[in-house]
C-alpha cells in the first residue's frame, strides 16, 4: 500500500511540473488578455504603453501580441499604437524638462481620448520570468488591474531574450549505480559520463562503466562497458535547455574478465532519468534496461559548461 501511494505522489509530482511547464510566454499574455478585457467596456479606446524588458526584441512582442489577443478577446475595443503614444510622450517629456513618470503616461492616453491606459514590465529569475502587467482609469487615475504572471523560460523566451545559443552545451559527471552484471545478485558499479548538446532538446555523448560482482563466492568477475549514448529532453522542468525528463539509447560494448580470463560482448539498451540543474552543478537519476546487464539504477553527479 506504502508502494502504491508513493507511486501516486511521483505521478501527480510529474504532472505538475509537466504543466508548470507548459506555462509559457504565449499562455501568460493571453491570460492576460483575457484578464484585462473583463474589466474593461467593449468599446472603449485602450492605450498600451510600452513595457519595459531586458531585451528590446521581447518588449515588443509582448506589447503586440497583447494588443492582438485584446482585439480578439474583446471585439470591438480600440487600440491605441504605441507610434501614437510615443509622438505624444515626447512631447511632453520635452515640456517637463524630461521627467517621465506616471502622469507622463496618462496625460498622453488622454490626448489621444484613451479610457484605459495598459503598461507594465517584464523581470527575470533563476528559473523563469514574470510579466507586470498595470492598467489605469484615465479619468480618475486609479489603478483598476494590477497583476503579475509567472512563465517558465521557453526556447522562444530565450531567443526574444536574444541569447538562445548561450545555454550550457557540455557536462561531466561521475556516477553509481546497481545493475545486474552479477551471476546472482547484484553488482555495484561506478563510472564517468560526458555528453554534448547539439540543440535544446537532443544530446551524444559517451559512458565507461565498471562494475563487480561482489556477491560471486567462487569466481571473480569484473564488467567494464564502453558505451555510446544518444539523449532526448522531453519536458524540463524549468524550461532551461538541456535539462528534466529524458530518454536515452545506448550501445557499445561490455568486456567480460571472469578469472583473469577475457571476453567480449555487445552491449546495448534504453534508460530513462531526470536532469536536475543547479547552476553549474547537476544531479541525474537514471534506470536502464537492455542486454547484457538486463537492468540498472543509479545516480550522477556532475559540472556542465
Amino acid at each position: 500500500m506504502r508502494a502504491k501511494n508513493l507511486v501516486f505522489v511521483f505521478l501527480s509530482l510529474f504532472c505538475l511540473n509537466a504543466a508548470r511547464a507548459r506555462e509559457d510566454i504565449d499562455s501568460v499574455i493571453k491570460k492576460a488578455a483575457s484578464d484585462i478585457t473583463e474589466r474593461c467596456s467593449a468599446k472603449a479606446v485602450l492605450a498600451i504603453d510600452d513595457f519595459e524588458s531586458p531585451a528590446k526584441k521581447l518588449t515588443l512582442y509582448v506589447r503586440e501580441q497583447l494588443a492582438d489577443a485584446i482585439s480578439e478577446e474583446s471585439r470591438g475595443m480600440k487600440i491605441v499604437t504605441r507610434e501614437r503614444m510615443g509622438k505624444i510622450e515626447r512631447e511632453l517629456r520635452f515640456q517637463n524638462s524630461g521627467v517621465v513618470s506616471e502622469k507622463t503616461i496618462v496625460s498622453a492616453a488622454e490626448r489621444l481620448g484613451a479610457r484605459y491606459i495598459l503598461f507594465g514590465k517584464l523581470e527575470e529569475y533563476k528559473n523563469g520570468c514574470s510579466l507586470l502587467v498595470r492598467m489605469l482609469d484615465v479619468k480618475t487615475g486609479a489603478y483598476l488591474f494590477r497583476r503579475t504572471y509567472q512563465f517558465q523560460y521557453s526556447q522562444k523566451a530565450e531567443q526574444l531574450l536574444e541569447r538562445s545559443s548561450s545555454f550550457k552545451k557540455t557536462s561531466f559527471a561521475l556516477f553509481c549505480e546497481a545493475n545486474k552484471n552479477s551471476i546472482e545478485s547484484i553488482a555495484p558499479a561506478a563510472g564517468l559520463s560526458f555528453d554534448y548538446a547539439f540543440c535544446r532538446k537532443l544530446s551524444a555523448g559517451a559512458k565507461i562503466a565498471v562494475s563487480h560482482d561482489i556477491h560471486e563466492k567462487e569466481n571473480k568477475v569484473f564488467a567494464l562497458e564502453t558505451l555510446a549514448a544518444a539523449r532526448w529532453y522531453f519536458a524540463s522542468l524549468s524550461g532551461e535547455p538541456v535539462t528534466g525528463f529524458f530518454v536515452e539509447a545506448q550501445v557499445g560494448a561490455v568486456f567480460l574478465l571472469v578469472n583473469s580470463e577475457l571476453c567480449s560482448k555487445f552491449d546495448g539498451g534504453a534508460g530513462a532519468g531526470c536532469r536536475i540543474a543547479f547552476g553549474g552543478f547537476y544531479l541525474e537519476p537514471e534506470i536502464r534496461f537492455g542486454y547484457p546487464y538486463i537492468f540498472g539504477a543509479g545516480i550522477a553527479a556532475g559540472m556542465r559548461f
